[in-house]
């Protein structure tokens, strides 16, 4: 049986400011859309989850080799959050990079989902800029 259902795509809200680290270089990033943090994700079977963070101020670069990013979903409003997968780097990780630009595709794995992202190992106390977005598809 074929399904005729169309894609979504959403970009998620962007950090309305610079968003800081704590004192580690760590960071919980919840990612919301016009219509708030949940998503209606039951018609959809493959979730395309692209993500870029970067220092807004010129001479900080994120060390690659330390920073890590992961995306977590909450499946029912809960409050329990389930690590989805960590996110690469698109470029070499033994360099340091001006944005720590990632990409990844997953299997929509709940009719109602809420997403944030994890993020260690950025400079201490550092602020950073984030865009995400994904694209659904049946």
């Amino acid at each position: 049986m074929s399904r005729n259902v169309q894609p979504l795509h959403v970009a998620f809200t962007a950090t309305p400011e610079i968003y800081a680290t704590d004192n580690k270089g760590a960071f919980v990033y919840p990612l919301t859309h016009g219509e708030g943090e949940r998503l209606d994700t039951h018609r959809f079977d493959e979730m395309r989850f692209v993500v870029s963070v970067w220092h807004p101020r010129e001479g900080k670069n994120i060390d690659l080799d330390k920073a890590y990013l992961e995306l977590r979903a909450n499946f029912a409003e809960n409050g329990h959050w389930t690590r989805l997968a960590e996110l690469e780097p698109v470029v070499s990780p033994y360099q340091r990079g001006e944005t720590f630009d990632g990409w990844i595709v997953l299997p929509v794995l709940s009719g109602d989902t809420a997403l944030r992202l994890h993020g260690g190992g950025f400079q201490p106390r550092a602020r950073v800029q984030i865009r995400a977005s994904a694209y659904f598809v049946a």
